[in-house]
């Protein structure tokens, strides 16, 4: 938000969040949920949707329908353009995943974690509305990131989890790299379709553990999954079986095309971002 307040050729910022904002020269915030009549009344007409709302974590209740119901009420305010926040998940962890991962491989959602699924169809439900650029990202860190991300990655200073046999290649984004690629996909007059947004290095679970100091604790496929659900439902880890299954395989994207299309470099590396997420 403060990139496109900063930027001359930006009139007015218009926002919808469930919580409220300050009010400042040229935004215009609205206070309710993606799924309100008021949500589609206030972005009528715009001429970029940038699509940020959605559920990051399985709720313990129930499946939410913010994700899909809240993404087609504001689909239809007819925005000229979106850019939408996609995720690196809708790829799936396997075994069998190429390294790097480039925007023509075809995603395969694990089932175990519906957050990626429900990505993908949205992903989908923006291109068939609009001209779009999908932003596929990996894992964000920063400052202001999700809590339960950087509770997660500060455990990783005592232990780093791997599963035995999968082979894993994990990457982690500054959150002013992430901001930077949505300020580019703004300013860029056309839909360009999907493009990855990732550093250009990537780790194992070796090099997780170097970066952070933790010790690697493999353990076999069933065992990984069945322990972070059962820590979830006892409440004693922020995610279960939704998040170890990206585990699972090799998740490292190429991100060569962000590069060309929006002239988008990241000015952190994986290892840099895992080594300051302590002081955060």
């Amino acid at each position: 938000m403060e990139a496109l307040l900063a930027d001359p050729d930006v009139t007015t910022v218009r926002t919808v969040a469930r919580r409220p904002l300050p009010s400042r020269p040229g935004l215009a915030h609205t206070q309710a949920d993606l799924r309100d009549p008021a949500a589609r009344e206030a972005l009528a007409g715009v001429d970029v949707l940038v699509h940020l709302g959605f559920q990051l974590w399985r709720a313990r209740t129930g499946a939410t329908s913010l994700n899909l119901d809240g993404t087609g009420n504001v689909l239809a305010a007819r925005p000229a353009r979106v850019v939408l926040a996609s995720s690196a998940a809708v790829y799936g962890a396997w075994p069998d995943n190429p390294l790097p991962i480039t925007e023509d491989h075809v995603p395969r959602p694990n089932p175990e974690c519906p957050y990626a699924g429900e990505k993908l169809v949205v992903e989908r439900l923006c291109a068939d509305a609009a001209p779009t650029t999908v932003l596929r990202i990996g894992a964000v860190l920063g400052p202001n990131a999700d809590p339960k991300v950087a509770r997660a990655a500060r455990g990783y200073r005592l232990a780093v989890p791997a599963i035995r046999g999968a082979g894993e290649a994990l990457q982690f984004l500054h959150e002013d790299d992430v901001v930077v690629a949505l300020h580019q996909a703004v300013r860029t007059g056309s839909g360009l379709g999907v493009l990855n947004v990732a550093t250009d290095d990537w780790l194992d679970a070796a090099g997780v553990a170097a970066a952070t100091g933790g010790r690697v604790v493999r353990l076999p496929r069933s065992v990984m999954l069945g322990l972070s659900e059962a820590a979830f439902r006892l409440r004693l880890a922020p995610f279960g079986i939704d998040r170890a299954i990206l585990l699972n395989g090799p998740l490292a994207l190429d991100a060569s095309r962000a590069r060309t299309e929006l002239g988008w470099k990241p000015a952190w590396t994986s290892t840099g971002v895992l080594r300051q997420s302590g002081r955060w």
